[in-house]
């Protein structure tokens, strides 16, 4: 019985901060899924994955702040045919990348009813990449293959624009990178990415 009474109390009110920009003292939860586009070693596609929970602290006119914290999956694959350049060589096999991180940032809720989101997240975590591939240069009789796995501490920021069209969904915009280190390598932890995508407003 006392589960069910918790489960009633956590969906109670709107899954999003109040229209009317006041602060109702709970724990936003939303849940961010994007197809991402990126520059890594070379062209990369993949998803994304960020869970976050917002808090709001202040409130003015028609804007009202958040501070958040979440965890953020990333799954990136540079396949040989978007490396146009390795047309003419026999070439097959991909690399992968993947990120497991926590993030924290602040986020702007803005209009009359703040349906507008506009976010800026650190974030921090392991970055796994996995290099396989093979190649074959017919002309000079040349052959060969090659795995290279490295697994490395990652730091970097997001920009994030969002819009809530219904109670419980709206799309976002996001663009983020990874801090440059002097022992970070772009190949390794990418460069720049951009995603498109879907917002669940979960409480």
């Amino acid at each position: 019985m006392s589960a069910l009474v918790l489960s009633v109390a956590l969906l109670a009110g709107e899954p999003h901060l109040p229209e009317s920009g006041g602060r109702d003292g709970r724990l936003h939860l939303q849940l961010n899924g994007d197809v991402i586009y990126g520059i890594g070693g070379q062209s990369f596609l993949g998803a994304q994955l960020h869970f976050t929970g917002g808090y709001a602290v202040w409130t003015a006119g028609r804007a009202t702040g958040t501070l958040d914290l979440g965890v953020q999956a990333q799954y990136g694959n540079e396949p040989t045919w978007l490396a146009p350049w390795l047309g003419e060589v026999d070439v097959t096999g991909s690399t992968h990348r993947m990120q497991l991180v926590v993030s924290a940032g602040h986020t702007f809720h803005m209009g009359k009813r703040r349906r507008v989101q506009l976010g800026t997240h650190v974030y921090g975590g392991l970055n796994h990449w996995l290099s396989s591939y093979s190649i074959v240069y017919p002309d000079e009789a040349v052959s060969g293959s090659a795995k290279v796995a490295r697994s490395t501490f990652v730091v970097g920021g997001e920009l994030e624009l969002g819009y809530r069209f219904s109670r419980r969904v709206g799309a976002n915009l996001v663009i983020g990178a990874p801090f440059p280190t002097p022992k970070s390598s772009s190949y390794v932890q990418g460069l720049v990415f951009v995603g498109l995508g879907l917002t669940i407003h979960l409480r």
